[in-house]
């Protein structure tokens, strides 16, 4: 089983109410964009306070160059952006897939929900992974008299609900 991890890099034109959904196909070749995979909205500032104004953006959020962060503020993608923006990636990490083709769109989305799905790229992802195999097979009785053996064994962890 393997998880989709994806990426959305978030830049100065969101604020810290804003967010993005991200849908899918469960493996079926059709989009469904009634209801996203992410159980809610994942925000695109979580480190950030909401604040009125102009202090919605990410840069006054945020410490300046001079600061020490140890949190990796200053790694990556931080200057990718405008004049001291940090341009951060925020990851989502699906549920578990065992084997297909499995597409998803990303979709931003304002404090009160307002979203375009239309113009949005969606993007394919393999999977070809099966589950763990169980463990402990073994023997666990044997009836003489129709010839059948039964087994015991440890199921896979990934497979117990």
């Amino acid at each position: 089983m393997q998880t989709i991890r994806i990426g959305v890099i978030r830049g100065r034109p969101y604020r810290s109410v804003d967010g993005f959904q991200v849908y899918g196909d469960e493996g079926t070749g059709q989009m469904d964009w009634t209801r996203p995979v992410t159980s809610r909205r994942q925000l695109l500032w979580p480190d950030g306070q909401m604040m009125p104004g102009h202090l919605f953006v990410g840069h006054l959020m945020a410490q300046h160059l001079d600061a020490i962060r140890p949190d990796g503020h200053l790694e990556g993608t931080h200057l990718m952006d405008d004049h001291l923006y940090p341009a951060a990636l925020v990851e989502y990490e699906t549920d578990p897939f065992v084997f297909g083709r499995f597409q998803h769109a990303v979709v931003t989305e304002d404090a009160v929900g307002n979203s375009i799905t239309s113009g949005v790229t969606v993007f394919e992802t393999v999977i070809n992974s099966e589950p763990a195999s169980p463990r402990e097979f073994k023997p666990a009785a044997h009836d003489v008299g129709l010839g059948r053996f039964s087994f015991s064994f440890v199921p896979s962890e990934r497979l117990v609900g």
